[in-house]
């Protein structure tokens, strides 16, 4: 536990306390060996059985997303059989303190800081593996961005405002980008990730290994998916207008501002809120992101 007798997702008692629970419910023998050091709002830990099989134990310290954990397994099942990169869930339930797990198969690879050229190509090859699957119609990006821009686009323009001089600019600049191409209507059918970020890209061998932290994955337009990896650090201005060109051609550019504008202002409420240094040293990219799409809205 923390200080605050708050739980902790490096708290090793509590992991160990989860994969006991698991072995248990699952008839698994796994033992826990290491954390993995990524990551925000989940744990990640390295697991190993008596036969030398290796996983990884994900559990949330939010309560109320078991359900979601549980509800994803069906999702990701369904985009493997269709081909689709990311790992297999051996296993998935909620521990009696109510935190939700999933122990997944271990594959090869690394995230990579660096976007560039060659790395953005695999990942659009990737990205528009995302149409058509259609993984959860219940549970829709497209339905929810939309609303939540029709209702608190306002509000999440002045919560960004408050964090800063750069927030500010970010704020106004988002305001500019929706006014240049106004509301529409974002297409549905396709796999969204929720959170398709190079920290949850795995690389090996010059292709693209595995799609992590997917628990969030929904219906929806793969635009989303596109607009979250141009949130993202450490992308070459190459791979920018790769990422960009590719995104528009989905939906149109529209789509990919209006997209883009949710996930900005989302996240620089976000890394405020948690105090995230890395994301508030990375506001000022995020603005200049937004002064690309202007640009090319005044190109159209």
């Amino acid at each position: 536990m923390s200080e605050n007798n708050v739980p902790d997702r490096a708290d090793v008692r509590i992991t160990r306390a989860v994969l006991r629970e698991a072995n248990y419910a699952h008839d698994t023998q796994f033992l826990l060996d290491h954390r993995f050091d990524d990551g925000v709002q989940s744990g990640a830990w390295r697991l190993t059985d008596e036969t030398g099989l290796q996983a990884v134990l994900k559990w949330s310290l939010d309560r109320g997303w078991a359900p979601q954990i549980e509800r994803a397994a069906a999702g990701v099942a369904k985009i493997r059989a269709a081909g689709y990169p990311t790992p297999a869930w051996l296993a998935v339930g909620t521990s009696t303190d109510g935190f939700g797990y999933q122990v997944q198969e271990l594959v090869p690879g690394h995230s990579r800081r660096q976007v560039g050229a060659r790395e953005a190509q695999l990942l659009i090859d990737v990205l528009e593996m995302h149409a058509g699957l259609d993984p959860d119609p219940q549970r829709c990006w497209s339905q929810f961005v939309t609303a939540r821009m029709a209702d608190r686009a306002a509000e999440l323009r002045q919560q960004a405002a408050k964090t800063g001089p750069t927030g500010l600019a970010l704020a106004n600049a988002c305001g500019r980008l929706l006014a240049a191409y106004g509301s529409g209507t974002l297409p549905t059918g396709d796999l969204v990730h929720g959170d398709f970020r190079p920290a949850n890209i795995l690389f090996h061998d010059a292709h693209v290994s595995g799609v992590i932290d997917i628990e969030a994955l929904g219906s929806g337009t793969r635009v989303f998916d596109y607009a979250t990896l141009l949130s993202a650090d450490g992308i070459t201005p190459e791979a920018i207008e790769l990422l960009c060109t590719a995104g528009e051609q989905v939906a149109g550019r529209g789509a990919l501002a209006y997209c883009f504008a949710h996930v900005a202002l989302d996240l620089a409420v976000f890394v405020h809120q948690r105090n995230l240094r890395p994301g508030i040293e990375n506001m000022g990219k995020l603005l200049a992101r937004v002064a690309i799409l202007l640009n090319r809205a005044d190109g159209a």
